[in-house]
């Protein structure tokens, strides 16, 4: 069968190219040097009674290039039941060699790769860490704050991301549009690339019935799921919980993209991994990643497959959410309102909101204000940047998981770090160089960071050559050959200048977008742009912070491209994209006008998605009085659009 010869020719690229043909534990390194020096880490990130999170880091201390890497570890009471951003093998102990996307370490640069433990009634564990890489130098710590690579499970092709959930708590998501995940109409969507595919009543995650295969003879015979076409450039969350046959010692289950055969005689283009788990005959366990569609290969489905070639395994409750092709075979959900499940929604004015109270109030002794939010959800968790004012503009961070606890979530300034204060910042994950940036001025500068959730960036840089005078609120968007840096000046215009993603972030020159210079002191284009790509459909939506004679609100324009030109959307102070005129206040009305703010993105990276059936507008409301202009205490709510 074809995909039988070019999928086990695959296995055996990926293998040499991502492992070095790791066949034992602790097998070596090729390196530009022979000259190995590093740290390898082992950090627990978080712990409850029955178990928790570990990173292993490693740190390359030599003065050239790491080319491959491969660590290995063991438990005595504790066993390891899922793992991202690193291929996993083996049962105490176990092995992890790098993927295809993050084999090359940098001369003082490090990798982390992250795993769920399960305790089996002990204690939390921290073995030493073990490999050619490791030399002496390893080290156990209780908790780290800073070496996680979180970031790292939001790459280009696919992303690995952690199952913390235990399969007995965790539930498939509302707009999951995957049919027959759960096994209840025969054995529809659900195949194998070789063995025997059956619909199984002697055991199941849920429901009455799962997909169980036998029959296998080798490490690609896998059960296939077919979820339709997918739509190219998008990002989606794929997720199937598994468990394996009784008797079975615990073993390696992987999740693979397959995209269909291409005319090359290389697999390349064809198949992708998506997540890695160590699965189990006790438990059903959930194999979940991140996998975005690129390129011209059209989707074909989804392979759970075992490295043990002969083991036979169950399959229940498969779900797949993000972006469908319109008129897909899988664009039928049982949410119909979302974006999601393959419905675009068009923005057409006028626009509603209903708005919540005040989500994020200074709390800290001396702050007066937060204001100038930038928000990504990422992993399940929103984190949330921005400005606060005390005696001088600094800034903070704080991150939850439910915005009706945010308040209660600490805030943590930034002064004193490394970065320094970041006023009116912009947070993203820049998947080329799979790093989080961070966007910020006086004057335009960025800087980077391995976790976003550890508020001690590097030092800031410059961003744009030629800088004007009086630029402010800087804002980078990028497609797929270029970014964009928008910005304003309280000047009535709006800015941009315009490099390669090759060479961002290093920008030079601008040009105008837009002028408004209405008289009488009112600025109808003053500040606070920002660009977004929505979800499902060739256009881009455009806000600007305007200053009419009342208080402020918010105009929008929309284009298909983001050079422009730009057509009105909501525009005016009496329809607005959002203002007083238009947003609701079911809870008492507590802000004066609409001001700098950010949509909620449906992703995180470069692209800065939106879902327009589902916005949310997390914005700076002005809540009283001040003394001056920076004394005045605004607070942090969230805009809903009604539908």
């Amino acid at each position: 069968m074809m995909n039988k010869q070019k999928y086990s020719a695959n296995l055996l690229s990926q293998i040499l190219r991502n492992t070095c043909g790791v066949i034992g534990l602790g097998m070596g390194l090729m390196v530009a040097s022979s000259a190995v020096s590093a740290a390898c880490t082992y950090s627990i990130e978080s712990e409850w009674s029955s178990g928790y999170v570990a990173n292993i880091t490693v740190k390359n201390d030599t003065n050239a290039a790491v080319n491959n890497w491969s660590v290995n570890w063991q438990y005595a009471t504790n066993r390891m039941t899922s793992g991202w951003n690193a291929n996993f093998s083996g049962s105490s102990p176990y092995t992890a060699t790098n993927m295809s996307w993050n084999g090359n370490i940098a001369a003082g640069q490090s990798v982390s790769f992250g795993f769920q433990v399960d305790k089996r009634g002990g204690s939390a564990e921290r073995p030493s860490v073990n490999g050619a890489l490791c030399s002496a130098a390893t080290s156990s710590v209780p908790r780290s704050s800073s070496s996680a690579n979180s970031s790292s499970s939001s790459m280009v092709a696919s992303s690995v991301r952690s199952s913390v959930a235990s399969s007995a708590n965790a539930s498939l998501p509302a707009n999951n549009f995957a049919q027959n995940g759960g096994v209840e109409s025969g054995l529809t969507n659900w195949g194998t690339t070789a063995g025997t595919v059956a619909r199984s009543t002697a055991d199941k995650r849920s429901g009455s019935a799962s997909a169980l295969i036998t029959g296998r003879t080798a490490a690609w015979n896998g059960l296939t799921f077919n979820v339709g076409s997918l739509t190219n450039g998008n990002q989606y969350d794929v997720g199937v919980w598994v468990k394996l046959a009784p008797g079975t010692p615990d073993s390696v289950i992987s999740l693979t993209a397959k995209r269909l055969d291409d005319s090359d005689t290389t697999t390349y283009n064809e198949y992708t991994r998506v997540a890695t788990i160590t699965a189990s005959s006790t438990e059903w366990r959930l194999l979940q990643g991140y996998y975005t569609q690129l390129g011209s290969t059209a989707f074909q489905h989804f392979i759970i497959e075992a490295t043990e070639t002969t083991i036979s395994y169950y399959a229940d409750d498969f779900f797949i959410t993000g972006d469908v092709v319109p008129g897909s075979s899988s664009s039928s959900s049982s949410s119909s309102s979302s974006s999601s499940t393959g419905q675009t929604c068009e923005l057409k004015a006028p626009l509603r909101w209903t708005s919540t109270g005040p989500l994020i109030s200074p709390k800290n002794q001396g702050w007066v204000s937060i204001k100038d939010p930038s928000v990504v959800k990422y992993n399940g968790t929103y984190h949330v940047y921005a400005t606060y004012y005390d005696t001088s503009y600094k800034s903070m961070y704080t991150s939850f998981t439910d915005w009706n606890t945010a308040q209660q979530a600490p805030h943590t300034s930034m002064n004193g770090t490394r970065v320094g204060n970041a006023v009116a910042p912009q947070v993203f994950f820049f998947r080329p160089h799979n790093k989080w940036y961070l966007i910020t001025q006086w004057p335009g500068t960025y800087a980077t960071t391995d976790d976003i959730r550890n508020p001690n960036w590097s030092a800031k840089q410059r961003l744009l050559q030629g800088e004007p005078n009086g630029a402010l609120d800087f804002w980078v968007i990028c497609n797929d050959t270029h970014c964009y840096l928008y910005f304003s000046r309280d000047d009535g215009v709006l800015y941009v200048s315009k490099t390669t993603i090759g060479n961002f972030p290093n920008f030079s020159g601008y040009s105008i977008v837009m002028e408004d210079h209405r008289g009488n002191g009112n600025q109808y284009l003053f500040e606070a742009p920002n660009v977004y790509k929505l979800d499902g459909q060739n256009k881009y939506l455009l806000l600007v912070e305007a200053w009419p004679s009342g208080p402020r609100m918010f105009r929008s324009w929309t284009s298909s491209s983001l050079d422009g030109p730009w057509t009105p959307l909501a525009d005016t102070d009496a329809n607005p994209f959002a203002g007083n005129n238009n947003v609701e206040w079911p809870t008492g009305k507590w802000a004066n006008g609409i001001s700098h703010g950010e949509l909620v993105r449906s992703g995180y990276d470069e692209r800065l998605t939106v879902d327009p059936c589902n916005l949310e507008f997390l914005y700076q409301g002005e809540s009283g009085t001040g003394s001056t202009y920076n004394t005045i205490p605004y607070k942090l709510g969230l805009l809903r659009l009604k539908k």
